[in-house]
């Protein structure tokens, strides 16, 4: 037995009350009926903040792969962890500065800087340029030893081992270690699309086999469009990700269709591996800089006490967790969790940060605030993954705490999606009531679709919503989320026997945003 008190609340044994409603509201039925899914599959809780019990709990202790919701629980420990306000600071490191002329050796220690941007990398190096040193002979090392290498394969979760998701991290990795493209419909059908990249890497070229055609741009524009990756030289064994016969060349072969209303669209490639990219990325940018380099750029231990010669510090930590969640970005979330292992600085690369290490971090950190998930299984912290479980009621506890206990509740909601409004739920539901009134994160995989945040019930008070959805028929549960939200907005009320603790009020949006 614990106690646990909430805003002036106790509660004992917070299992959720009977009295909390255990039938779904009949909206919610008829739209699982409709979309021919068992309500047996759905995990639905409806809890309002500071209230010491959901009104609605259905299925609600049931672990389920939550899909990308799993990044509430990599948000959670970071923001407890650091703060909002923790930075990486990546740099350039030489044996004597004194004697720094261009020659003997450099280093770049990794420190896993979830946004290292290829922006980032050259405002480091042109530090090192404005410096006077022009002209670079000396080796360059690039110290990897922070992350231990990863058991699992970027093709490992489905196959797709070059997309940009799949990237797995690095200690020291530059621009998530993808190549943007993008893509814009001819002005006429039969032309081809015009694609270009945001950077150009000479190791990479393209193959362009595709053409407009007429008509409307269908919700997932990249239905038309295929893609094939093929070794500039060919060999027998297929390659299924970025691997180092691939460093020499490599061609990104696009195929396929996008309608010309479609406007212009980005997709992203992970081709090369890591140290391909960090050292194509250096020699682009130091000729574009004006420098000459006759060296030679390889992986090696740095001394740490190298004094450092350029530095360059990666945004606010609130800030990456805004491109985490309203985007989804999976390398992000997974970088966070090998640096929950190594506490973010580098300083524990004799002891390579390993994501089990990760995952007992998160744990422990979930345990010292009383958040104690036992049925949780955290592969990852993206949700990349088919092995992840957590059941609604603890992502409702999760959801809550960090409003009624964490310093950070602001923050955390904040790099929520808005609905209707922006990130990967700016065109999701087609009720003009719900927009603006939910930040909350999705998640969709096959045989999956989740949703859980928070909202504003149909009095304006802030509830807790968490939707959960596995089985066959999961993909197709898009009407009964909005069934639920709707449900939310404007049934859903403080019920007539509760208490409200009000030693927290957040505030409601402007109804006229």
């Amino acid at each position: 037995m614990w106690i646990l008190i909430w805003g002036g609340i106790s509660c004992a044994n917070p299992e959720p009350s009977p009295s909390a409603s255990q039938e779904l509201p009949q909206t919610l039925r008829q739209a699982l009926a409709q979309a021919g899914v068992p309500a047996s599959e759905v995990s639905v809780v409806v809890w309002g903040i500071n209230e010491p019990r959901p009104r609605l709990a259905w299925e609600a202790q049931t672990p389920r792969n939550p899909a990308s919701v799993m990044k509430l629980v990599t948000t959670l420990a970071a923001l407890e962890n650091w703060g909002p306000a923790k930075t990486w600071r990546t740099e350039v490191r030489v044996p004597r500065l004194e004697a720094q002329r261009g020659q003997g050796p450099f280093g770049v220690i990794g420190v896993g800087d979830p946004g290292l941007t290829l922006e980032r990398w050259q405002e480091l190096w042109r530090q090192v340029y404005q410096q006077g040193v022009h002209q670079l002979s000396g080796p360059i090392l690039f110290d990897q030893r922070g992350f231990a290498p990863l058991e699992s394969s970027p093709e490992t979760f489905d196959r797709e081992g070059f997309r940009a998701y799949n990237v797995i991290p690095r200690a020291l990795q530059v621009g998530q270690q993808t190549q943007w493209w993008f893509i814009r419909p001819g002005e006429r059908a039969g032309e081809p699309l015009r694609i270009w990249p945001e950077f150009p890497f000479p190791r990479i070229m393209l193959r362009n086999r595709t053409h407009t055609v007429s008509g409307p741009c269908p919700a997932l524009w990249r239905s038309g469009l295929h893609y094939a990756i093929r070794a500039k030289f060919p060999g027998q064994v297929p390659i299924t990700h970025p691997d180092g016969r691939l460093d020499t060349g490599v061609i990104l072969e696009l195929t396929g269709t996008m309608p010309r209303d479609c406007g212009v669209q980005v997709m992203g490639f992970s081709l090369l591996t890591n140290p391909a990219y960090l050292d194509s990325s250096f020699r682009t940018l130091w000729h574009e800089l004006g420098g000459t380099f006759t060296g030679t750029l390889k992986q090696g231990a740095v001394p740490s006490d190298w004094p450092v010669l350029a530095s360059s510090e990666s945004p606010a930590l609130i800030e990456l967790l805004l491109q985490m969640n309203k985007n989804s970005n999976n390398v992000v979330a997974r970088t966070l969790l090998l640096d929950l292992a190594m506490d973010g600085d580098g300083s524990n690369a004799a002891n390579a940060a390993t994501e089990a290490s990760g995952r007992a971090k998160v744990f422990q950190i979930l345990a010292r605030r009383g958040l104690d998930f036992p049925e949780m299984v955290l592969e990852n912290g993206a949700g990349l993954s088919r092995k992840e479980r957590i059941s609604a009621e603890h992502l409702a506890r999760l959801l809550l705490w960090m409003q009624q206990k964490s310093l950070y509740g602001n923050e955390f909601m904040t790099t929520l999606p808005l609905v209707n409004v922006d990130g990967t739920l700016r065109h999701s539901f087609e009720d003009p009531r719900l927009r603006a009134r939910f930040h909350l994160k999705s998640g969709t995989l096959d045989g999956v679709k989740a949703l859980a945040g928070y909202g504003l019930d149909a009095q304006d008070h802030w509830v807790v919503v968490v939707f959960l959805a596995n089985g066959a028929g999961a993909e197709g549960t898009v009407a009964v989320q909005e069934a639920l939200l709707r449900w939310v907005r404007t049934e859903s009320k403080i019920p007539q026997s509760g208490t409200v603790s009000d030693t927290r009020v957040l505030s409601a949006p402007n109804p006229l945003r």
